[in-house]
């Protein structure tokens, strides 16, 4: 099994039936980030959400390179999902626009790269262990760039 594959949620797995992980999107295709700045202060994070998986919307997570938490991001209304293990979630498909503030810090140095954590999981029953991604978005230029 590789690494990035998931913790198998088993109630899912015994009513879906097994599940072989050789056919699940690795999460950088199953979730496909984009990053570009919105002004000279927001970055908009977007994700590509493949069918049949979905991502959750606490469980995502934004911090600078520095250390700084970036707790004000602005996240849109997910869709209710009545999970087992989680309890009532909300949840993204399809696709998801995030925005991010950047400091004034960021903006002095015209650039910024974010961490972005994110989970997610497949409709097959099985969750992805939380994703890290690292994204460069740099403020003078006003262009994606990972």
């Amino acid at each position: 099994m590789r690494g990035w594959l998931a913790i198998p949620l088993l109630a899912f797995t015994a009513q879906a039936g097994a599940v072989n992980p050789a056919e699940l999107l690795d999460p950088r295709d199953a979730f496909r980030l984009s990053v570009r700045t919105v002004d000279d202060r927001t970055a908009q994070i977007d994700f590509r959400i493949a069918p049949g998986y979905y991502l959750y919307r606490d469980r995502f997570r934004f911090e600078t390179e520095s250390g700084r938490t970036i707790a004000d991001a602005v996240l849109p209304t997910g869709k209710t999902k009545e999970d087992p293990f989680f309890g009532r979630s909300q949840i993204y498909r399809d696709h998801v626009s995030i925005k991010v503030p950047l400091s004034q810090a960021d903006l002095a140095r015209k650039q910024v790269r974010l961490k972005i954590v994110s989970q997610g999981c497949a409709d097959v029953g099985v969750c992805y262990i939380p994703q890290e991604q690292w994204v460069n978005v740099k403020l003078d230029r006003f262009q994606e760039e990972q």
